[in-house]
C-alpha cells in the first residue's frame, strides 16, 4: 500500500497494491529497508500518483511501475514472491481488474482473447474459463454488454446518428449494432432513444 503523509511517502506491505495492480505478494517485504532506498521511494511516488490521481497515469503505465517495483525488490533485497492469489478456478483480483480495464478502454476496437490472456499471464483457455467463473459470462458477452451500456448513454446524451454510435461503440456497422441491441435490450436503438428522450412516464 502506498500512503502519503506531509513530506514523505511510505510503502507498507503491499496487500492493497496486490489487489490494485499486478504486483504479487512478496515474502519478506516487511524486512526491507524501504525508508532509505531511493528507488523504492521514487517508484512509490509514481504509484501514489497513479492511485490518487488516476487521470494523470494510464492503467498500463501503472502496471509497468508496479512490476518494476516488484522486480527491484526481488533483486535488491533478495526476496521472492508468492504465486498470484485467485479464487479457486477464477482470476486473481488484479487479473480481473486488468482484463476489464482493457476491455472497457477499447470498446471501439477489436481485442482478442489471446491478448487478454497474455495480459493476465494465462493461457487463452484458462483465462476464458476463469473470466466466466468470476463474471458469469464469457469475455465476448461481457464486452458486448459494456458496448451496449455505452451506446445507451450516447443514445440519450448525444446527437450522434445510429451509424456513428455503432462505430463509436465497436460494432461492425449499424445493422450489427441494431441486432445486438435488440437481443440484449428487447428494443431497437431508435425506439429506445425515443422512449428515454421523451421520458419513461410519457412513453
Amino acid at each position: 500500500m502506498v500512503m502519503a503523509e506531509t513530506a514523505s511517502i511510505e510503502i507498507t506491505q503491499p496487500t492493497s497494491l496486490v489487489e490494485w495492480r499486478r504486483i504479487d505478494p512478496i515474502i519478506g517485504f516487511d524486512r526491507c529497508d524501504r525508508a532509505n532506498d531511493p528507488v523504492v521511494h521514487h517508484l512509490g511516488l509514481c504509484l501514489h500518483t497513479a492511485r490518487s490521481r488516476p487521470s494523470e497515469m494510464s492503467p498500463v503505465c501503472a502496471d509497468h511501475v508496479a512490476s518494476a517495483l516488484q522486480a527491484y525488490l526481488k533483486q535488491a533485497h533478495n526476496i521472492v514472491s508468492l504465486p498470484p492469489r485467485a479464487a479457486r478456478g477464477g482470476l486473481a483480483p488484479w487479473q480481473l481488474r486488468r482484463a476489464k480495464e482493457m476491455l472497457v478502454s477499447r470498446l471501439d476496437e477489436p481485442i482478442s482473447l489471446p491478448e487478454l490472456a497474455r495480459a493476465c499471464k494465462l493461457s487463452p483457455g484458462h483465462f476464458a474459463r476463469a473470466f466466466r467463473k468470476m463474471t458469469g459470462q464469457p469475455p465476448h458477452r461481457w464486452l458486448m454488454e459494456q458496448r451496449i451500456e455505452k451506446a445507451k448513454q450516447l443514445l440519450v446524451d448525444s446527437t450522434l446518428s445510429l451509424a456513428q454510435i455503432a462505430l463509436t461503440c465497436g460494432f461492425a456497422d449499424q445493422s450489427h449494432f441494431t441486432r445486438v441491441f435488440a437481443q440484449l435490450v428487447q428494443s431497437s436503438p431508435g425506439q429506445w432513444r425515443r422512449h428515454w428522450r421523451s421520458g419513461p412516464a410519457a412513453a
